[in-house]
């Protein structure tokens, strides 16, 4: 089976990934004992792993979100899905149509999934969080058949001084490969500028009132932010009503976007 996941490699649209690179994360996977007709993901969170996991990367997945919904916006359908994880390679969020994105929750493909190469074979995660380095991967070089119908184009998320937050993953069933590489570097490359533009204390804001913005962005309801917060929904209404004056927005929604703006998240 080796030899012919090797031999792949030689079809006709080029390698960006060298044979040492795929060699070497077959053969950890053969010792993780990965098989390539796996039907799902084999480590996911459940639901409280994953709500620790998303307010711990709070931060990181809202100006995820923020980056490729904006990119998302301005084409007329995107069939490509979009992959956040955290640097331990766990997603936090998928973006891309219903249809993709039902198709990706029926192989467990969804926030608190693992794609690390002991649950997901040999994908382009994997592969560029180890390289700390971009990274594309053709269908069939994927170690699981479950992905052989895409090609995945991962770039890491880097801080300004170099600290590795996570990786932006595209994966798209049709398209040039180049094309989506480059998307894929400028989008990660985005992402970590954001993240790295952290005024702590900016226009007034409060630790407590950004914590609240935070979880609000993530979609998070005044009742579960206060549960997690320990405050009541009143004072939940109260510090995103606070943010709201601060920063001169007109909703609590709109808050979100202009803290991104102004480094304030």
């Amino acid at each position: 089976m080796w030899k012919t996941l090797r031999s792949l490699q030689a079809s006709d649209m080029p390698s960006f990934v060298t044979p040492e690179l795929l060699e070497g994360s077959y053969e950890r996977c053969r010792l993780f004992d990965i098989s390539a007709n796996q039907e799902r993901l084999g480590d996911t969170f459940g639901e409280g792993e994953t709500r620790n996991l998303l307010q711990q990367n709070a931060r990181l997945l809202a100006y995820g979100r923020t980056v490729v919904e904006e990119y998302m916006a301005d084409i007329q359908s995107c069939q490509d899905l979009f992959i956040l994880t955290n640097a331990e390679e766990r997603v936090l969020g998928l973006w891309s149509c219903p249809d993709v994105l039902a198709a990706a929750s029926e192989i467990g493909l969804r926030p608190g999934a693992s794609l690390a190469e002991g649950s997901a074979g040999t994908n382009a995660v994997a592969l560029a969080l180890a390289a700390q380095g971009p990274v594309v991967l053709k269908g069939e070089e994927h170690l699981c058949r479950l992905f052989h119908d895409w090609s995945c184009a991962a770039a890491p998320i880097l801080s300004a001084e170099g600290t590795l937050m996570g990786c932006l993953d595209l994966s798209a069933a049709a398209g040039p490969v180049r094309e989506k590489l480059a998307l894929t570097r400028s989008l990660a490359r985005e992402i970590g500028r954001l993240v790295g533009n952290r005024r702590s204390g900016a226009y007034g804001v409060t630790v407590r009132q950004r914590e609240v913005l935070l979880l609000f962005s993530q979609g998070y309801s005044y009742k579960e932010i206060g549960r997690d917060l320990m405050i009541s929904i009143k004072t939940v209404e109260e510090h995103l009503d606070a943010v709201r004056t601060k920063l001169g927005t007109k909703s609590r929604r709109a808050c979100i976007k202009k803290a991104i703006e102004l480094g304030v998240l």
